[in-house]
């Protein structure tokens, strides 16, 4: 222990690190973030200096702000506050922390270089990941408004749509009509809380605080399991032989062949010696993330060469989606899977996953205190994942509830989706709603602010469900503020 005290400079220099960081406490880091990036400071410029980066708003304060730092990035302490056009630099942008980090009182009239320098790049990723800004020429950081339709092009589309996601009769082609639209939504809320108002004096599990309004669920207990049922879980147990995992993944890559989906860039042969094996093995060491290397130590006949390659060559995620289809659509026709359900029914959540901190997507957990990132799943009622896909952990999840839907290839089409309280959002019901989709999260019990914001949009619409169960109405009124 004390040789790596040393190797760091010795006690006396940790105490010295361990004094600056104690007097920032109170969430003030922003004025220790140069010591963190500065040894990257000179290839963020010239990335910056490569890439064509533009802002997909109007609001272009950030790259203003880079342009400046670029404008003096040879200064020593201090640049000044005033750009090339002769007024002063925007930073309005960042919060108060950053604001108060970038000046010195001593030197009215001027930013401290290194400050503004990492206050500059901090908002740049931030911008980057959220499509504020977006790198001409990318794939992954495009700029999202060129990809939009026109709306002329939406025109022509929008009869056929409507029909597929039931918000028209087959053969109706007359024009939209959002006044109607709106009316069809009330008149839905309408019914919905008459039918809320019957059902609740024989609805035992909820009640309905008198004084505030508030509904609350009763807690159910599970009923005893029958013994019918656990012969059948003996029985189960008794006939299902044991399977290793990786046995499991050969016996469905030669029933499947989802090995074929994977290969070189090229499109061409994989040139292997044998590639159903190869690929088998690198699908087992990346889904354990056991690592190529350490793999090779327990697998005869391999080395940590060839399974790096394979997984760096011919491996990459759009492939991996490609794969994961072939085995949903061939669990779907399983007779056991149908047993379970229709595949009509998904629920959508995310799972903590510790990251790198050197990318766009790790952050830090507000919940669990810890950076890396969410694997956001969508599970259907038949018990297979979907589709995954990674974001970070500061975003509201509901946002990726239907771009998860719209990116599954698979021959199973969920129409409801179920998810916890980050699937609440007035722009995912509306958008769910006008997609096909029936979206039923999970409620918090504090649901007065949002029965306002409802009730307020949908004036005279009364009952039981538009004051104390609002979820559907949610749906409802999120839809008429974006129809209207």
């Amino acid at each position: 222990m004390t040789a790596a005290v040393d190797g760091f400079g010795g006690f006396a220099q940790q105490y010295e690190q361990i004094e600056k960081v104690s007097a920032h406490h109170g969430d003030n880091w922003e004025v220790l973030l140069y010591g963190q990036i500065g040894r990257d400071r000179a290839v963020m410029f010239d990335l910056t200096g490569l890439l064509e980066l533009r802002a997909t708003s109007e609001d272009g304060r950030v790259l203003d702000a880079l342009a400046h730092a670029k404008r003096y990035k040879a200064s020593r302490e201090t640049i000044p506050e005033i750009g090339e056009d002769g007024r002063k630099v925007d930073v309005a942008f960042a919060t108060q922390n950053w604001q108060k980090a970038i000046r010195d009182k001593s030197r009215p009239g001027a930013f401290v270089r290194r400050h503004f320098e990492a206050m500059v790049f901090c908002y740049l990723a931030e911008e980057l990941r959220t499509g504020d800004v977006a790198v001409i020429g990318s794939e992954e950081y495009a700029d999202w408004s060129e990809q939009l339709l026109p709306w002329s092009a939406v025109e022509a589309k929008l009869p056929a749509y409507l029909v597929e996601v039931g918000l028209r009769e087959a053969g109706d082609d007359g024009p939209f009509d959002a006044a109607a639209f709106t009316a069809q939504l009330q008149d839905k809320l309408t019914a919905a809380a008459a039918a809320a108002d019957a059902g609740y004096p024989d609805n035992e599990d909820l009640f309905i605080d008198p004084a505030t309004g508030v509904p609350t669920l009763k807690k159910r207990r599970a009923d005893d399991q029958r013994p019918s049922a656990k012969r059948l879980e003996q029985e189960i147990k008794a006939r299902m032989p044991e399977r290793s995992l990786i046995g499991i993944l050969a016996r469905t890559a030669y029933w499947i062949e989802w090995w074929r989906r994977f290969g070189p860039a090229s499109g061409n042969d994989p040139k292997l010696k044998d590639p159903f094996g190869r690929y088998v093995i690198t699908t087992f060491v990346n889904g354990t993330n056991m690592g190529p290397y350490e793999a090779a130590r327990h697998i005869a006949g391999v080395s940590g060469h060839e399974l790096s390659m394979a997984a760096n060559r011919h491996f990459n995620i759009a492939k991996l989606n490609e794969a994961i289809t072939d085995v949903v659509n061939a669990h779907a026709r399983l007779d056991m899977s149908r047993a379970w359900g229709d595949g009509t029914t998904v629920g959508a959540d995310g799972t903590h996953m510790d990251t790198y901190l050197n990318n766009l997507l790790s952050e830090t957990s507000v919940r669990l205190g810890k950076s890396g990132g969410i694997a956001y799943h969508h599970i259907a009622d038949t018990y297979i994942a979907l589709f995954t896909h990674f974001i970070p952990c500061g975003v509201w999840e509901a946002v990726y509830i239907i771009e998860g839907l719209l990116k599954n290839a698979s021959e199973v089409k969920p129409t409801t989706i179920h998810a916890d309280t980050q699937g609440q959002s007035f722009p995912v019901f509306s958008l769910a709603h006008l997609l096909g989709f029936e979206l039923m999260p999970r409620r918090r019990p504090q649901v007065q602010d949002y029965r306002r914001a409802v009730t307020a949009e949908l004036e005279g619409s009364t009952g039981l469900l538009g004051q104390c169960a609002p979820s559907s109405s949610e749906v409802l009124g999120g839809v008429v503020a974006l129809a209207s």
